[in-house]
Parts: structure tokens; C-alpha cells; sequence
């Protein structure tokens, strides 16, 4: 190239440069300028119309969390709720967690976790307000007037808990209630929260901080400048089962869906961690386990790990329940036994043609004859406690094939030697002896006794149910269809209940087959939200025209088999489907979906803001504009 080519060449490429730079600044510079729309309360909706020098209008974020009754809580308080319709403004470095009032340590320490949590929420909805657009005064100069009443940057909001009982576990008893009021005074605004424990006041924050938003206008934050609220839940377990065993889930992954259930005040996290795909629970005292289950060496979940994630999950209100199902969906992990001197711990492992002998491949159900297997639960019942402490434990206990136990010569010569082949269920009678062996082991693990949960199955059929199953000791999951009569069958046998319907519960429903040709997996129906908001526990009791009786329903929970799952686009399947279970459970109220539309809207908007991957539910459009989408 000759010189004057290279000159040209280099004059050519800075151009170039400069040109894409003063690009970059002019769309800056474009987008830096705010829309001419403001929104007006008419007949509880928000309306959008354009700023002029005769129109008094509002952000559509203030707007709504002024124009509704419930301004944009979610999910609904229980109790009385009195809002007021002004606001005031405040910068995020202007709160104060004024008082943290208990009479234990831990209960205090913990309390300051939740206040740096409510804390960081205020800061990121300030941070993602001033990465947003500025109103822009030369086009809208009177909705600019309008806003500077109630803004002042020496405006302080003060926050004071009070809590009167020493931090527990989370259980079913927890009072889980609080009270909280707003009150402005001047240039002053102060929360003021009691509640008897740490999950009514960490309720409390959430709550507190769903009457605070971000106004473009002010270019501000604003919180409701009086208000009180009294809440409580109307089931006491409300929850989600996390399925890691079909697809390993990261821990940052656990903990984002943990995240996602305190913003929507569900308590529960499910986890089913082992299944016949894998085992990556690491048991100390049972280290082959993992060794020969997960499905690699770093897809495993540590005891360590774990009590950091039961902290997490604590401080966030939710308690984590591990499942380890039995005697069926188990085969990894278990094939270890023979080489050991353990003998077989379970028969059928892989057995084909799968469809046969199990629910989905690979197949393997315990020998229950192979008393082995029971001293290798207690350990595992054991290792499980130490780390999760949890009030309750789930066993399992569904879609338990019981084909090869009857084609096994040494189990059949088991029963004949006892006598049991005589039984007219001898199979039954070999499962609830299993059952009841393993629940020895479990108490003997933790030293105590507590509630079980296991999954409706053949041996919570009601013309034996109670043979086999106590039912002051076990506590049922009710997952078939929201009318069978099994559950009225339960019911009225006195058991109490969780329920998680698949018909309207199960999230994986609705996705193409993963084994074989099939245009659906086996439950063909998408559940979209407005069906979960109106599963109402309640409701499908006294659709069978029995007295309710709510000491016996405990609540819900929806459930992700993760067949199909796994990774970041779990989160979309989750959000917001999740938070319509979250309003049923906490509030169940009379009304239906039409009446929570709205603010699921900006629901779905708020955990987005935080972090949570959670998909749309119509056009932004629709969101904006009330009443305008609905057929």
C-alpha cells in the first residue's frame, strides 16, 4: 500500500469510528426523552391519555399503586386493609432501619439479614429507575409541576419491627400473621411492623415493600403515606416441588426460585432430590451413594452447600422439605449392594421393556425382603436431618409397580415363608411392611417422631388405607385430577391433605412426549395461570358436598417433574404461573382471576426487576392500558 493509500485508509477508519461514537450518543440522547403519556385514575382503572397544560396525570406506576384498593399487594392481605391514595417521595439512601426489637439473638440477627434484603430491593428499584428514561419538562412541563409537591430528596423513611417470640423453625403451627402501618408526618415516613415470629415480620417487609414504586415523574421513589394492613395466611404450607433428580439444578438456580417464593410469601420448598435417574445427595455416612448415582462428580448437592441453602431459604421464609422416595423411582445410586456384600438392594434395575415394570426408565424398586436396605436409610434418614432440620419429611411412596416383586422367586418364597402369600393383597402387605420399616428408621434417625408425607398411591386406597397408614402420623399429597373421589375417599378418612392436583398443579404438563412418538407427554394440558388462581383446596372439598374442615387441608403445592427442564428456562415455566398459587394459598379469595389480572401484571413486572426470568402474560401494551385486552 502506498503512503498516500495508508493515509486515506487511516482517515477512512477514524471517520468511521467517530461516526459510530456520535450514533451511539445520539440514540442516548433519543431515548433519553421521556413518552408524553401520563395515566389518570378513572373508575379504579388507570387511564392512559397525553400530558397537556390542563391534564393532572400520573405515572402508570403511581397511578396504580394509588387507584386500586389493594394498590398493586400481591398476593391480597386476609385482613383489614386501609390504604391511603398519597404518596410521598424519597430516595433510596434516605431509609433507615430504625429498630429491630426482639428478645433472642437470632431472631435479631436474622431480622437485620431480612432488613438488608428489603434494603437492597429499594436500592435496585432506584437503580433501575435512573437507568430509565428522565422526564423531559420541555415537553410536558405541567405533569413535571404536578409531581414536585410530593417530592423531596430530605424526605426519611424510617423502618421499626418488633417481633415478641424467639426464631423456630418454620413449621405447621408458625403464626406466620403481622401488622403493619404506614404513617407520614411532615417530612417523615415511618413502617412500623409486629408480628409474633420472624416470618410474620419478614412478610411484613415484602408487603412494605409492594407499596413503594419507582415515579418517572419525580424521578423518585414513592411509598403510600398511610396505611395498615393485618395479614395472615389461610393454609399454612404453600409450596413448590423442585424436582433435581431427572436434570441437575445449579444451586444459583435453587436459590432464585427460593427468592421467587419469598416474593410471593410462599413457605415451602419441595425437594425431590433423588429419583431412579440419579442420586446426588452426598451422604457421609453412605458415600457410595453419590459415588455411583450422580450423573457426574461435580452434579452433586453437599452437606455444606445444603445448610447455607436451608440459611438462605430461612431468612426468606421458606423451609425446605427433602424427599427421598421410596419404594419406587429409585435405581441409581442403589446398584452398589452385591459387590459390597449387601446383597441386592433392589431388583428390576433397567428392566426392559420399562412400560412393564415401571412408570418411566430406568426402572428399579427396593427388595423390601433385604433388611440391608433398612440400615442404609437410616443413615441416609440421618445424614438428611443434619442438614435440612426440617419439621417434616416426605417418603415418597407413589407409582410403585409391583410386577417385579411378583416375579421374584426369593420374594415370593419371602411371603410364602411368612405366611402372606395366603393375604388377598400379599403385594400390598409386603409394601406396607416395607413402609413401616423404613418410618422405624426414620424415627430412630431423627430421635423423634414427626409428620410424614408420602403420595396418594394403591395403598391409600380407601378400603385399606387406614390398615396400613395411620392417619395421625401421615400426612397425604393428593396429585390426581380435582374431582376424583380419592379424595374425597382421604377426606373423609381423616387424613390431612396436600394438594397438588395434576390437572391444574403439575407446571411440566402440556410438553411434547420425551419417550416414544407421542404428540404430548401423559398429561396433554397446559395449566395456565388463571386455572391455578381458581384451584381452590377449599372449594374442591365442598364440591363434594362435605362439611370443610380446614384443620385437615394444609394447603397446596404445584410441582416441575424436570423430565423436560433444566437450566435458566425453568424460571419461565415457574413465573408468574407460581404467584397465582401463591394468592389461592395465602388469601383464597372468593373472587377469580378477572379481579387479579391487573395486578399479577405488575407482580410479573416486580420479580422481573429482581432478578426472576419470569414470562409475560400479554403485550406491555395491555399492561398499560387497563380493561383493553379482555375478550
Amino acid at each position: 500500500m502506498t503512503e498516500p493509500s495508508r493515509r486515506t485508509y487511516c482517515l477512512l477508519k477514524w471517520l468511521f469510528v467517530l461516526n459510530i461514537i456520535w450514533l451511539a450518543s445520539a440514540q442516548s440522547t433519543f431515548f433519553e426523552i421521556s413518552s408524553p403519556w401520563v395515566w389518570t385514575c378513572e373508575g379504579k382503572k388507570c387511564l392512559r391519555t397525553r400530558a397537556s397544560e390542563t391534564t393532572q396525570g400520573q405515572s402508570n406506576a403511581v397511578c396504580k399503586l394509588t387507584c386500586y384498593d389493594s394498590a398493586t399487594l400481591w398476593p391480597l392481605p386476609t385482613g383489614k386493609t386501609t390504604l391511603s391514595k398519597d404518596v410521598s417521595a424519597f430516595f433510596a439512601n434516605n431509609v433507615r432501619i430504625a429498630k429491630l426489637t426482639s428478645n433472642s439473638t437470632k431472631t435479631e440477627d436474622m431480622l437485620k439479614e431480612a432488613a438488608a434484603i428489603f434494603s437492597e430491593h429499594i436500592k435496585q428499584m432506584e437503580n433501575n429507575g435512573l437507568g430509565g428514561s428522565t422526564r423531559d419538562c420541555s415537553v410536558s412541563a405541567n405533569t413535571c409541576a404536578s409531581a414536585a409537591p410530593y417530592s423531596s430528596s430530605e424526605h426519611l423513611f424510617n423502618v421499626e419491627v418488633i417481633v415478641t417470640q424467639n426464631i423456630a423453625p418454620l413449621a405447621l403451627d408458625t403464626d406466620e400473621s403481622y401488622t403493619l402501618d404506614v404513617k407520614t408526618t411532615n417530612s417523615v415516613t415511618t413502617a412500623y411492623i409486629v408480628a409474633e415470629t420472624f416470618f410474620g415480620a419478614r412478610h411484613a417487609m415484602e408487603t412494605l415493600s409492594q407499596l413503594i414504586t419507582w415515579d418517572e415523574l419525580s424521578n423518585s421513589l414513592v411509598v403510600i403515606q398511610n396505611a395498615h394492613i393485618e395479614d395472615s395466611p389461610v393454609f399454612p404450607h404453600r409450596g413448590f416441588a423442585v424436582d433435581t433428580a431427572r436434570n441437575y439444578m445449579e444451586i444459583s438456580l435453587i436459590k432464585r426460585i427460593i427468592d421467587g417464593l419469598s416474593y410471593n410469601k410462599l413457605n415451602v420448598l419441595h425437594w425431590h432430590m433423588s429419583d431412579s435417574n440419579s442420586f446426588p445427595f452426598v451422604s457421609t455416612r453412605e458415600p457410595l451413594m453419590a459415588i455411583y448415582g450422580a450423573a457426574s462428580a461435580r452434579k452433586v448437592y453437599r452437606p455444606a452447600e445444603i445448610q447455607e441453602l436451608v440459611h438462605y431459604a430461612q431468612v426468606r421464609g421458606v423451609k425446605i422439605i427433602p424427599e427421598l422416595d421410596a419404594p419406587s423411582h429409585v435405581g441409581a445410586g442403589w446398584d452398589w449392594g452385591p459387590l459390597y456384600g449387601m446383597g441386592n438392594l433392589i431388583i428390576c434395575l433397567d428392566k426392559q421393556p420399562w412400560d412393564k415394570y415401571c412408570a418411566q426408565p430406568p426402572c428399579g424398586i427396593f427388595d423390601p425382603t433385604n433388611d440391608k436396605i433398612y440400615t442404609v436409610l437410616k443413615n441416609i434418614y440421618k445424614d438428611m436431618d443434619d442438614v435440612f432440620q426440617s419439621d417434616m419429611f416426605h417418603m415418597g411412596g407413589d407409582e410403585v409397580n409391583m410386577r417385579c416383586w411378583n416375579e421374584s422367586e426369593s420374594i415370593k418364597k419371602w411371603l410364602t415363608d411368612k405366611e402372606w402369600d395366603k393375604d388377598p393383597n400379599p403385594y400390598l402387605k409386603l409394601w406396607s411392611y416395607f413402609q413401616n420399616q423404613s418410618l422405624a428408621k426414620l424415627d430412630e434417625a431423627h430421635g423423634k417422631t414427626q409428620p410424614v408425607i408420602i403420595w396418594n398411591s394403591d395403598l391409600t386406597a380407601k378400603e385399606h388405607a387406614k390398615d396400613y397408614l395411620d392417619p395421625n402420623r401421615y400426612i397425604i399429597q393428593y396429585w390426581n385430577t380435582w374431582n376424583n373421589t380419592i379424595l374425597k375417599d382421604l377426606y373423609e378418612d381423616g387424613y390431612k391433605l396436600i394438594i397438588s392436583n395434576y390437572d391444574a398443579l403439575y407446571l411440566d404438563c402440556g410438553y411434547g412426549s420425551w419417550v416414544g412418538n407421542g404428540l404430548n407427554n401423559w398429561c396433554p394440558q397446559y395449566t395456565g395461570w388463571k386455572l391455578i388462581y381458581e384451584n381452590s383446596p377449599r372449594v374442591m372439598i365442598q364440591n363434594f358436598s362435605l362439611p370443610y374442615n380446614k384443620d385437615q387441608i394444609l394447603g397446596g403445592e404445584a410441582a416441575l417433574w424436570a423430565e423436560q427442564s433444566q437450566g435458566g428456562a425453568i424460571e419461565g415455566k415457574l413465573w408468574p404461573r407460581l404467584s397465582a398459587l401463591a394468592e389461592r394459598l395465602w388469601t383464597d379469595p372468593d373472587t377469580n382471576w378477572f379481579a387479579a389480572e391487573t395486578r399479577l401484571h405488575i407482580q410479573r413486572e416486580r420479580m422481573v426487576e429482581r432478578g426472576i426470568t419470569a414470562d409475560a402474560l400479554q403485550p406491555e401494551w395491555c399492561v398499560q392500558n387497563d380493561g383493553s385486552c379482555i375478550l
